[in-house]
């Protein structure tokens, strides 16, 4: 009985809260002039509230910059450069030998592919065709399974040219 005491005290102890460590670093900053004064909101438009002395506003902010990055990429495919499809990936690894070696094989053998090497660090990638119809994909790709048993068709954002 004893030892059962003891045990529900253990574990009462242990189950205490933690109180959080304190986290006054002593910095402070003060940047209330960045907020707008709300006084009579009832009388005053959103346009006519008051600042306080010394408000600056703020330039070169980083929102800005990502606004304007989303904004082109948006008109980029807006515009119709990227269309959704497929691409077959014969090799994946991190020799750049064997990847060489397996572009020659699938240049052989499936020329149609227009193949290429890529590197994405640390991985040298073979990839071939640029297919938008999943079923003409996966007819070409059974037929390269059966030359490279560890291909595989991937999906992927392809970049249409207007040549």
């Amino acid at each position: 009985m004893r030892t059962h005491r003891l045990i529900l005290l253990l574990a009462l102890v242990a189950c205490k809260a933690k109180v959080p460590a304190s986290s006054s670093s002593g910095y402070s900053e003060d940047l209330s002039v960045h907020r707008p004064q709300l006084t009579d909101l009832q009388t005053e438009s959103p346009a006519e509230l008051k600042v306080k002395e010394g408000y600056t506003p703020l330039s070169n902010h980083l929102k800005e910059e990502l606004d304007s990055i989303a904004k082109i990429s948006y008109e980029r495919n807006k515009a119709g450069r990227r269309v959704d499809g497929y691409v077959i990936q014969v090799y994946s690894g991190t020799t750049r030998d064997e990847a060489n070696e397996a572009l020659t094989m699938v240049i052989e053998q499936f020329p149609e592919l227009e193949s290429k090497i890529s590197y994405r660090q640390p991985n040298f990638r073979v990839r071939g065709g640029k297919f938008t119809d999943r079923l003409e994909a996966n007819r070409i790709y059974n037929e390269v399974k059966a030359s490279f048993p560890n291909a595989l068709l991937i999906p992927e954002r392809l970049v249409i040219s207007y040549e």
